[in-house]
């Protein structure tokens, strides 16, 4: 067997972990449009396996079937997480949302078993710089284990490892690797631990049984904690805003919601605001396109009921798509549905509308300039 010197697997590894930081993460800065598409795909993916469940037909009861875990992971280290969804010995899926659309991931299509096909397992190593998941089928038989992250828009390999034995040999011996490279058990325990570092090991196996590893985490778990998750975002609770708002230093009379600490307000409310000002905007219902059409620099008819108190108490709230023209151009705004009307965000309007806002932390509130 050829050796490697250490200097030289240094150079493998470090070769190996430039393809680009990673990070790990939960919500991280995914969109509520984002977070609405990911959960779009995992019910396309119950759909298409069937939602979690213990076989209880066979002798390897507890064996898990349909969709039985989705996790959220940042594997590139852009803030945005990555949908990663198991489904036992039916396979496997990644996914990455960016500029407004999801797209899946190539990586291996089978859940790794390491040593049995009736122990599928799905192992990740998470860190505060980089993120990666294992992939490895039958490893004593020697077959390689690579390590995969996200570099762009691509899944990319950025190590191989194999750690298995000579069969044919009089006396079985080890047959260890690094990206194609033989090495010595020591070399090979080395480098592994150097490659990984401080990250934490994420270890789930889709078998429920008494059997399991102490360090298996539970697919099912997962699933219900990234179900969660993704619902802060596209169905949370919203709080009646207890912020002062002022509009060019002078109390103004527009209530809000509070969802995930950012302000949400009628359009309505706000263009009445700056009625008079030249950030003034019309609103109108375009029935024929079924969308909201504001026109900048064009006086506000009011129809009644805007700047009115919201109900006491707090209010669910769903993603809304609602359609926003400015000028007959799109918008891009995140908005929610609250109790039969659609409530925006404000920052998003800053940009899209011409006047400007700031937080006074002192005082608690939203300060609003428009000229």
């Amino acid at each position: 067997m050829n050796k490697i010197g250490k200097a030289m697997l240094c150079t493998v590894l470090t070769g190996a972990m430039a393809v680009g930081a990673a990070g790990a993460a939960d919500l991280g800065s995914l969109s509520p449009q984002g977070a609405k598409a990911y959960l779009n795909q995992i019910t396309t993916l119950q759909n298409k396996y069937g939602k979690a469940a213990a076989r209880t037909d066979d002798g390897f009861k507890g064996l898990l079937t349909g969709l039985s875990m989705a996790k959220l992971v940042d594997m590139d280290g852009d803030g945005t997480p990555e949908l990663y969804c198991g489904a036992g010995l039916n396979g496997q899926h990644m996914y990455s949302y960016a500029d407004g659309k999801i797209y899946a991931l190539d990586i291996p299509e089978g859940v790794s078993n390491f040593g049995t096909d009736v122990s599928p397992c799905t192992q990740f190593y998470v860190g505060k710089a980089k993120a990666y998941l294992v992939s490895g089928q039958e490893v004593m038989n020697n077959n390689p284990v690579t390590f995969w992250t996200k570099q762009g828009d691509k899944a990319v390999v950025v190590l191989t490892y194999t750690d298995g034995f000579d069969w044919d040999a009089e006396t079985p011996t080890p047959v260890k690797t690094i990206n194609g490279q033989s090495v010595t058990a020591e070399e090979f325990s080395s480098a592994i631990l150097d490659f990984t570092g401080d990250m934490d090991e994420q270890y789930y196996s889709f078998w429920e049984s008494p059997y399991n590893s102490d360090r298996a985490l539970s697919p099912r778990s997962a699933l219900q904690d990234t179900l969660t998750s993704l619902r802060k975002l596209t169905n949370p609770t919203a709080h009646v805003s207890r912020h002062k708002v002022t509009l060019n230093g002078a109390k103004a009379d527009l209530a809000a919601y509070t969802i995930n600490s950012n302000n949400y307000f009628k359009l309505r409310d706000l263009a009445k605001a700056l009625k008079g000002l030249d950030s003034e905007f019309e609103v109108k219902w375009n029935a024929a396109q079924q969308r909201i059409d504001l026109t900048s620099r064009t006086a506000y008819t009011p129809v009644g009921g805007e700047q009115a108190a919201l109900p006491a108490g707090n209010k669910a709230a769903s993603l809304t798509n609602a359609a926003v023209y400015l000028d007959g151009k799109p918008l891009s705004l995140t908005a929610y549905s609250i109790g039969g009307n659609n409530y925006f965000k404000l920052r998003d309007l800053v940009f899209a509308l011409g006047f400007s806002v700031d937080w006074d932390n002192a005082t608690s509130t939203v300060t609003i300039s428009a000229q």
